[in-house]
């Protein structure tokens, strides 16, 4: 009955960056001309973040090409030097873990928890959020150990003794 008195006002919400994503899908092959990239790459970008894509487009721009933020991470080139920017200055991420393994998602998708790329994704977000040398080196330090640990953790055969690797970690 409470169901009924309260019903759903969030079930046709689009999610954010989902409102416009069907007109920029049919745009994406022209993007890619423009841009000089792949479709695919479009597609990446257009699926990570919908109606948003356009906006980030213009902050690659308002960058200007010695940022670099139009070119693929080197050691995770399916992803641009722009999405760590934009986790930083559009989406909170404060560390490096953040921006690793909540927004970019390296985590996810490279075997070595996109630790390969954790110095050049240091490099972009380090002027963004006013890291020393001395931040930058603790930021990495604290992933590589993270990094460290999930590898230890992977090769348990029980949870209890993964758990452990984990320890002290925080949230992982």
């Amino acid at each position: 009955a409470l169901a009924h008195a309260h019903p759903c006002v969030t079930q046709e919400l689009p999610l954010v960056g989902a409102a416009g994503y069907h007109a920029l899908a049919k745009r994406a092959g022209r993007i890619a001309g423009e841009r000089g990239w792949t479709l695919e790459r479009v597609t990446h970008l257009l699926d990570r973040y919908g109606d948003e894509t356009p906006a980030l487009l213009k902050a690659i721009d308002a960058a200007g090409p010695e940022a670099r933020l139009g070119e693929p991470l080197a050691e995770a080139p399916t992803y641009l030097r722009a999405e760590v920017a934009w986790a930083v200055t559009h989406e909170g991420a404060l560390h490096l873990d953040d921006i690793i393994v909540h927004r970019v998602r390296l985590d996810l998708e490279h075997r070595d928890h996109g630790l390969a790329a954790a110095d050049e994704i240091a490099e972009i977000a380090a002027p963004l959020l006013g890291w020393s040398k001395d931040d930058v080196a603790a930021e990495l330090a604290a992933y590589a150990r993270r990094c460290t640990a999930l590898a230890q953790a992977e090769k348990e055969t029980e949870d209890a003794a993964a758990a452990a690797h984990l320890d002290g970690l925080g949230q992982v």
